[in-house]
């Protein structure tokens, strides 16, 4: 029985060696070996004129969404407090009404709040597309002339060797 299983064993290390041969991914069936580079769009973006830019105009489009939730969240402060020291007047089924219809104003805040933050997350993931459509045939010459078989972002690489870098070419030629 022990020699039974001792067999099963090899077979399946040796059928598993080419599989994890190949999980490095570095080498190619003519021994050459797969080239990455690593480029940082997040830099890109707040190191380069066009990435400027287009923060700029993000920011711009931000400030004016937080400036219509800041007023009505002041407007919506304002009557609360008004209801707060009308409610010592007021008749007990008209205070239960005004602060119902408070509830609802504010439960519409809170809609309003979650609406502009995915505006906003929308809006800056396609900032960065736009950045990366300019940037893709830029990053793509940079590959060819450092023989780089594959380039990824930088946000989705947990670490590499900063001699893979090439975030500082890049933005040299982004205009």
């Amino acid at each position: 029985m022990n020699a039974i299983r001792l067999l099963a064993l090899c077979g399946a290390a040796l059928l598993a060696v080419p599989v994890v041969s190949t999980l490095g991914g570095s080498a190619h069936a003519d021994g050459t070996t797969t080239k990455i580079g690593v480029v940082d769009l997040e830099r890109t973006l707040y190191e380069t004129d066009a990435g400027k830019r287009a923060d700029k105009k993000f920011e711009k489009t931000r400030k004016k969404k937080q400036d219509k939730l800041d007023k009505k969240q002041k407007e919506l402060q304002k009557e609360a407090e008004e209801l707060d020291k009308q409610s010592t007047v007021l008749k007990e089924d008209v205070l239960a009404e005004k602060k119902a219809d408070l509830q609802q104003q504010f439960v519409e805040l809170q809609d309003l709040y979650a609406k502009l933050e995915k505006e906003l997350a929308s809006e800056r993931t396609q900032l960065i597309q736009d950045l990366l459509k300019q940037a893709a045939p830029i990053i793509e010459d940079l590959a060819k002339a450092n023989n780089i078989d594959v380039v990824v972002d930088a946000s989705a690489v947990v670490w590499a060797d900063k001699s893979l870098d090439i975030t500082d070419d890049l933005n040299a030629k982004m205009k």
